[in-house]
């Protein structure tokens, strides 16, 4: 059974007008769980898995998330992150640059979640043979990244550009880890930019021009789940 790290990232900046009065996206709770804790839960059919987790340093500093992981996943890496920096994409490369990089890399953005077992679509991934794999839902809306398909194989990626009805779920798959640094290094080095910030899907351009293989796990609409940053605090309406 391959060994495979378990990226979760949660380091997006938050504008300053509302940085001092939310809490992170990975702590927000339903039913009594922090999306952080369901995330765990459907990871936790995967053997051989090493956790790493990508926080802000300022959230680490005061929501004490270094803790909160340690209690989640003991022994996990925990990566600090400076509010500077640009988007997912180079958040995913500082951190992993600093992990097992034989291993299989599994990246999961802490500000969406998917009800269906993890384990599932990676097994499917290692059975199709794949250099890498996403998640993908069905939509049109110019927010979410985008792949399109000949046949089952991804041939482009975008970013906010709906170049298909296969958006992806914020779950990107590696075959190695160095696989992902080596594509996102060379997505970088090309200026291959959204808005100013670095995305992880566009880095399955520079993997497709190495023809490797693509492929995705397509989910029910109903079976995916954003999420958004809530106050801290409320206010009760009289």
């Amino acid at each position: 059974m391959p060994s495979i790290n378990i990226l979760i990232l949660s380091a997006a900046s938050r504008s300053p007008v509302n940085h001092e009065d939310t809490y992170p996206t990975c702590l927000m709770e339903e039913n009594g769980s922090s999306l952080l804790e369901k995330i765990i839960i459907k990871t936790s059919n995967i053997k051989e898995a090493n956790y790493t987790y990508a926080f802000l340093e300022s959230d680490i500093k005061k929501f004490h998330l270094d803790k909160i992981s340690n209690l989640l996943t003991p022994n996990r890496e925990c990566i600090k992150i400076s509010d500077g920096c640009q988007g997912a994409l180079c958040t995913a490369l500082y951190s992993a640059c600093q992990i097992n990089q034989d291993a299989e890399l599994l990246i999961i953005s802490a500000n969406e979640i998917l009800d269906i077992d993890y384990k599932d679509f990676i097994d499917d991934f290692r059975k199709r043979k794949l250099d890498a794999g996403t998640v993908t839902f069905k939509s049109v809306h110019p927010h979410y990244s985008y792949v399109r398909l000949d046949g089952e194989m991804v041939v482009e990626a975008a970013q906010r550009k709906p170049i298909s009805q296969d958006a992806t779920a914020g779950i990107f798959w590696f075959k190695s880890t160095k696989v992902f640094i080596k594509s996102s290094m060379n997505q970088i080095l090309k200026g291959a930019s959204t808005d100013g910030l670095y995305f992880i899907a566009p880095c399955f351009n520079e993997l497709i021009l190495d023809q490797l293989k693509i492929g995705t796990y397509k989910v029910d609409n109903n079976l995916y789940s954003p999420y958004k940053q809530k106050p801290i605090f409320t206010v009760m309406e009289k």
